[in-house]
């Protein structure tokens, strides 16, 4: 039973970094987009929230790793 929980709480996880992701890379086009209106800050922030929801995703796979053979 802990490891359906766990492994729900994982996908959850991964697919919360997965939007993030997919966030991340729309600000991005937009920013692109706008070129010399957004400037760099917005690039930038695009940028982290991409990375941001990468490594959410790489903590959930860790998650589905975790031992939880001592709960029987």
């Amino acid at each position: 039973m802990l490891n359906e929980f766990m492994g729900m709480i994982g996908g959850g996880i991964a697919f919360l970094g997965g939007a993030l992701i997919v966030w991340g890379a729309v600000r991005f086009g937009l920013a692109v987009r706008d070129g010399a209106t957004g400037g760099g800050a917005e690039i930038a922030t695009a940028v982290s929230m991409i990375v941001g929801g990468a490594v959410i995703i790489a903590a959930a796979a860790y998650f589905g790793t975790l031992d939880t053979s001592w709960a029987g």
